[in-house]
């Protein structure tokens, strides 16, 4: 072997002994700055890639779980019945889908950055927002309120809102949950009108029953009166006071009959329903006016009615009834008019038919119009009848959906009676005929 060969190989061995001298210092667990030369401090070198692996599971696992989470979330909102709303700066950031069918068919786009303001009835829109500002303001407002909103297609809606403050991509927001309750203010509205209804009847009922009793008494105390006078002047033999006697009896008897059959008339309103039906409003007037035929010849009262072909809807016999005491009662009260008039009409009054019975009579007083609808009222003590006409024809309006109201500008002026029915129309073919 050749002296260089030789110093090679010295070289090549020492080498080896200094990678294997360094080798034997790299302990299991022990420091060093080898693998990490960029770190401040040494790690070690083994546990650096346990660690790592560890961290990079860790990792994954957070970010599988808020992934399942935000799928979850994602889910409840875009599933609510609720609406649910960001609201910041004013304009709408985020509406799940309940939103868009709450207002009507509007699309995510439509609605983003669009001030919230816009949507709310101009009734309420003040007061929400006020609510809004405090809330923003971090000041006390209303956490839970009803307001309208206005649909894209034009429709009034109620809703019910429940807010909070949170933070929205860093600046202040209100989180809105806003519930649908269109139909419970229904029924809320309809439960107060029922309930004023009823207030109402049973004020009417507790008059009833007062009129009932007043004029029930005036004949029997009438009859118990003469019964005396009768029996002391059938004792005397007195024929001519008999006689007398027994015409005061047999009056306040009539009476008493006639009374207690407009009030079985009366009851019968609302609880024997004939079936409705359509007639032409000429039709109804004319049978009316056969009724009465009698009382109007013999005052000689002219009746005008209209000839406009409009068409009346419910029970045929009840509306008769409402025209015939409408003209009865005109005809009865034209005092010395020399040149007594009825006008029967129809006026278009908006969307609805005011019908009208209008005469150039008496008239009434302003303090006495409130009183024409009265059980047993009477203008004129003396006059025919007991006083249940007009109160018969107010049961039998309401009963078709109607309403009804006097209208005089007073003593010797006339009366007009104005009334509607549901269902009332134009009768378009008669308005084509020549």
């Amino acid at each position: 072997m050749s002296p260089s060969g030789y110093k090679r190989r010295k070289k090549g061995d020492r080498k080896a002994k200094k990678i294997e001298k360094m080798t034997k210092k790299i302990k299991p667990g022990k420091k060093t700055g080898i693998l990490s030369p960029k770190k401040k401090g040494p790690i070690t070198a083994i546990g650096a890639a346990a660690e790592n692996d560890s961290d990079i599971t860790e990792r994954k696992r957070v970010e599988e779980v808020l992934r399942e989470s935000e799928i979850k979330y994602r889910l409840l909102i875009e599933t609510a019945n609720e609406s649910i709303v960001v609201a910041q700066d004013g304009l709408l950031k985020f509406v799940n889908p309940a939103t868009l069918g709450l207002l009507g068919g509007y699309s995510e786009q439509e609605l983003m950055d669009r001030p919230f303001p816009e949507f709310i009835h101009p009734d309420d829109r003040s007061m929400v927002v006020e609510n809004y500002r405090r809330r923003i303001a971090n000041e006390a407002a209303q956490p839970r309120y009803a307001f309208r909103v206005v649909a894209r297609d034009g429709i009034v809606k109620w809703v019910e809102i429940n807010a909070a403050l949170i933070e929205w991509q860093g600046k202040p927001a209100t989180l809105n949950f806003l519930a649908d309750i269109t139909e419970r203010k229904r029924m809320e509205e309809e439960i107060c009108r029922k309930s004023k209804e009823l207030q109402e009847k049973n004020e009417e009922l507790t008059g009833f029953t007062y009129a009932i009793s007043h004029d029930l008494r005036s004949p029997l105390v009438t009859i118990q009166t003469f019964l005396g006078h009768l029996e002391r002047d059938i004792s005397s033999q007195d024929t001519a006071l008999v006689e007398k006697d027994l015409g005061y009896i047999r009056n306040a008897a009539d009476k008493m009959g006639r009374l207690l059959d407009e009030l079985r008339c009366l009851s019968r309103v609302g609880r024997i329903i004939n079936p409705s039906e359509e007639a032409p409003l000429q039709a109804i007037v004319k049978e009316a006016l056969d009724l009465v035929a009698g009382r109007i010849t013999a005052r000689g009262v002219r009746v005008d009615p209209t000839e406009e072909p409009v068409v009346l809807y419910g029970d045929r016999t009840r509306l008769i009834e409402v025209f015939q005491n409408l003209v009865d009662n005109a005809v009865k009260f034209m005092g010395d008019q020399p040149a007594p008039r009825v006008e029967i009409g129809v006026e278009q009054a908006g969307e609805e038919l005011v019908l009208h019975v209008r005469d150039n009579g008496i008239g009434i007083g302003p303090e006495l119009q409130p009183l024409v609808f009265g059980f047993f009222h009477k203008l004129d003590p003396g006059s025919e009848g007991e006083g249940i006409g007009l109160a018969l024809v107010k049961r039998i309006v309401e009963l078709h959906g109607g309403r009804i109201w006097v209208e005089s500008e007073g003593p010797g002026k006339g009366t007009t009676f104005r009334f509607t029915l549901a269902k009332t129309r134009r009768d378009q073919a008669g308005e084509e005929k020549p």
